[in-house]
């Protein structure tokens, strides 16, 4: 009788770890949807920063259809297409020429190797002048500092280029290729030879960039969408660098499941940072005034998906700059307190929706099976948008609980703009505030001492060089931008 107990007993806790096993296995089928890492590839939709060998760095819509007469992306003042940028890795190179943007294989560099177009020439010299000698050649050793030729016997009287510019408008609209083109002007120049390895290498370099002109196709991230903005207006985002960014962020301490509480005027730059650094997890309460955001176009560059993108609630200046003595305040019952019709009919939407009379009649209109596709997906997207969106009551409860941080990167007055947000931050939690001019905040630093309204006060700046770094020529870039603004940060204390 006890073997047999013991054997029941035995089966009882084999079918208990085949139901943890189970239990186990159906937990690993069904991953958290927000902890998914963004794909390595360029999905349909998405936007990425072409940047070029110059310096220079495009935003590119990567659709395979779109509407109007001109293509996504312009370089160069021509339009290209990029239906074939869909599917491509980031990180790859992509040639411009005649027939778009064609994607080079692995391995290949933004600037090629000049050393590519130096070896055949220097070969070829080789070659005639060992015509007639059994001698074996020499083994090539390391270009050295020390240079035979210089430049001293060169004059710059454009008569040593034999091509001329026509000549070469010929070979493009022939189709030849950019590599081809500057091997020919290489041959063609009277005074190549005679140049140090150096100035070889800076001639090969600028007809390369000039005739060979090749980008690299980068992932939106904040880091690359602020330098990419900073290079194009610096103006537009109040001279605010990508480091001084990383500073913001890091001095906030935002990490996911924060509250965070940002009024701005940096195109929303600092929106979409905090939404890729959130991931989903918590709300990004971004103040804006006038009658709707106007920060969409940039917050669509980052690519966010849908539970980032849902975590921006979006809330007019007047929830917290104004003061309740002249809101109209909407009907109440005594059960349930306020009333909120927008939230109510919002719960009334079921998903999916199901489709009107009059909605099945005006497709049945449409000629093509695309154009009633397009127009259900945009009805979709409208129907999510609504279920999605919150209310100004919502937003309002939402102020009522303390905030982890508070960040500031607006033009208007730091010490208007802060004083009224600090009741809003719990005690004990850092601020920001990010000016590209040193005396408001200086102002705003004496107002937080006097009042004694927050400890660990520091008003820092950054500084960023950018260095050249290459055999025998490493030094600082000639130009460099000469600040990122200025930051004040603080913890706030108990009132």
């Amino acid at each position: 009788e006890q073997a047999e107990v013991s054997s029941t007993a035995g089966d009882n806790n084999d079918e208990t770890g085949d139901a943890t096993t189970t239990t186990n296995e159906e937990e690993e089928d069904w991953p958290d949807p927000l902890l998914a890492q963004p794909p390595s590839y360029v999905r349909e939709g998405d936007h990425v920063i072409l940047i070029f060998a110059d310096g220079r760095q495009i935003f590119a819509h990567c659709v395979k259809s779109w509407k109007g007469k001109s293509a996504p992306v312009k370089i160069n003042k021509r339009t290209y297409t990029t239906a074939n940028l869909v599917g491509l890795p980031y990180g790859t190179v992509l040639e411009v020429g005649r027939g778009g943007l064609v994607p080079l294989p692995d391995g290949e560099d933004v600037l090629p190797d000049p050393s590519a177009v130096l070896n055949p020439l220097e070969d070829d010299v080789d070659t005639d002048e060992n015509i007639g000698s059994s001698a074996p050649p020499a083994d090539k050793k390391a270009p050295s500092i020390e240079q035979v030729n210089d430049n001293r016997n060169l004059v710059d009287n454009n008569t040593s280029q034999k091509i001329q510019a026509d000549d070469v408008e010929t070979l493009r609209s022939a189709g030849m290729e950019g590599s081809a083109i500057v091997s020919a002007m290489i041959e063609n120049s009277s005074t190549f030879q005679n140049k140090t390895d150096f100035s070889k290498a800076k001639y090969i370099v600028r007809k390369q960039l000039k005739y060979q002109p090749r980008c690299r196709m980068v992932r939106c991230t904040a880091s690359s969408v602020c330098a990419g903005m900073y290079l194009k207006d610096p103006r537009k985002l109040m001279n605010l660098r990508e480091d001084t960014l990383g500073q913001m962020l890091s001095y906030s301490n935002v990490s996911a499941g924060c509250q965070v509480l940002v009024v701005e005027t940096c195109l929303g730059i600092v929106t979409g940072a905090l939404a890729q650094r959130l991931g989903g997890y918590g709300k990004i309460l971004s103040v804006f005034s006038g009658q709707q955001p106007s920060f969409s176009e940039m917050i669509n560059k980052f690519n966010l998906s849908f539970p980032e993108h849902h975590s921006i609630k979006w809330v007019h200046s007047g929830e917290v700059f104004s003061d309740d003595s002249g809101r109209v305040t909407p009907p109440t019952t005594s059960e349930h307190g306020v009333t909120d019709l927008e939230k109510m009919e919002r719960e009334m939407l079921k998903w999916p929706c199901h489709l009107q009379d009059h909605t099945r009649a005006y497709l049945g209109k449409m000629s093509t099976r695309r154009d009633q596709k397009e127009f259900l997906a945009k009805r979709c997207a409208r129907f999510a948008r609504k279920l999605t969106r919150h209310t100004p009551t919502e937003a309002r409860d939402w102020l009522k609980r303390p905030c982890d941080s508070v960040i500031i990167a607006a033009r208007y007055d730091p010490t208007a703009t802060l004083l009224p947000l600090l009741p809003y931050l719990a005690p004990s939690c850092p601020f920001v505030v990010f000016c590209e001019f040193l005396e408001p905040l200086t102002e705003c630093f004496r107002e937080l001492q006097r009042q004694s309204l927050a400890i660990n006060l520091r008003l820092s700046d950054t500084w960023m060089r950018e260095y050249q770094v290459l055999p025998g020529r490493t030094h600082p870039s000639m130009t460099m931008s000469q600040n990122g603004g200025f930051l004040l940060t603080g913890i706030k204390l108990c009132p």
